[in-house]
């Protein structure tokens, strides 16, 4: 199989800047809690929906038997499955990074969570892998090759991500940074930034790291 990653992270783009609309049902709530209307809970609830499109691309992935091209269609498709996930989760990190107002690792963590739920809606035909989001996430690739070690995974998402396709990701992203709470006017900023300095009480190391 040729491991075409640009292919591979296309995809999952395309599916996350199209069909966040489509599974509004998974990020009505965070912890059982309807998201409210302001700017922080309209940022984190838009982070669902983004990494919830990403989520059902995952679990859409199937190979088909093909006995000239597909010849092995079940460890394609967990490679695909699995290659995406990472895909996803460093998108998921651009989008914390990026969203530089509003602390939306509330709304990424409520998307992970309905992973199981996802997988069961939309995974058919095994393998069907369920992709999480830890603590450890943001380091987990380090040091991660394949191909023989020909393949640094981290640099060839790095590259990815911050050249090749950057366009791609800035136009997936753009449902976040160009949300009020990020680029708006004064209060729908000011509540973004009162939900981050609450996080920062309660979690010095957290990621709602104000960068302006």
């Amino acid at each position: 199989m040729t491991l075409d990653f640009t292919a591979i992270f296309t995809g999952l783009l395309n599916d996350m800047k199209t069909n966040q609309h489509s599974i509004t049902k998974h990020c009505e709530k965070n912890n059982g809690v309807p998201w409210g209307s302001d700017a922080h809970d309209v940022a984190n609830q838009t982070a669902c929906k983004l990494v919830a499109a990403g989520l059902y691309h995952i679990s859409n992935i199937k190979e088909v038997y093909d006995s000239v091209n597909q010849q092995n269609p079940y460890d394609n498709q967990e490679f695909k499955q699995f290659a995406s996930c990472l895909m996803l989760k460093a998108v998921a990190q651009q989008m914390i990074e990026k969203s530089v107002v509003c602390n939306i690792q509330p709304g990424i963590e409520a998307a992970f969570k309905v992973a199981e739920t996802i997988k069961g809606e939309k995974c058919t035909q095994q393998p069907c892998i369920v992709c999480t989001w830890n603590a450890n996430t943001k380091d987990e690739l380090n040091g991660c090759t394949i191909d023989s070690g020909k393949v640094n995974v981290k640099d060839k998402l790095d590259t990815l991500i911050t050249k090749d396709k950057k366009d791609n990701v800035d136009q997936t992203l753009e449902a976040i940074t160009k949300t009020g709470g990020n680029s708006g006017t004064l209060c729908p900023r000011l509540q973004c930034l009162a939900s981050k300095v609450e996080a920062l009480k309660t979690d010095p190391n957290s990621n709602a790291v104000s960068i302006i």
